[in-house]
């Protein structure tokens, strides 16, 4: 069962692929978009083109946890429209920090703020929806719900 990773962003969609075996999560590429009310359509049509069985969505909690944030709602709207413009199961999964193991990954993480920030480009952010859907896949599936993590 192949699955879509995604890591959503206001301009800019990093997304991820799982083998078949859903298992191991590669980059796949980045959206760009000219506004996020593209995003669900976007992303229901790779979803297709993939044949993904279902999308894994980062959420921005924070390393509190924090859940009213502007960043939050944003990204549960996201998922439940993409949920009903694609017809899948959508999985929302704490995000913190899986830009940054992105960037490490990558050996972008040793520099400045202000450096990876530039040199971030549209690989940093495949690569974080890797990261993203590698940690739901290595889940134990009786916690693959949509519950909060």
């Amino acid at each position: 069962m192949r699955v879509l990773g995604v890591d959503f962003g206001l301009r800019q969609l990093g997304l991820a692929l799982s083998d078949s075996d859903g298992s191991l999560a590669t980059p796949l590429r980045s959206l760009r978009l000219s506004t996020v009310r593209d995003a669900p359509a976007a992303v229901a049509a790779v979803a297709l083109e993939v044949e993904a069985a279902a999308v894994v969505v980062g959420v921005p909690l924070g390393l509190e946890g924090e859940e009213s944030r502007p960043e939050v709602r944003r990204v549960e709207r996201f998922a439940k429209a993409l949920r009903k413009e694609s017809g899948l199961p959508v999985h929302l999964i704490d995000e913190s920090l899986s830009s940054r193991e992105a960037e490490e990954r990558s050996g972008r993480g040793d520099r400045g703020a202000r450096a990876r920030r530039a040199a971030s480009g549209d690989a940093v952010h495949a690569a974080a929806a890797a990261v993203i859907l590698q940690r739901w896949l290595d889940r134990p599936r009786t916690r693959r719900g949509e519950e909060r993590p």
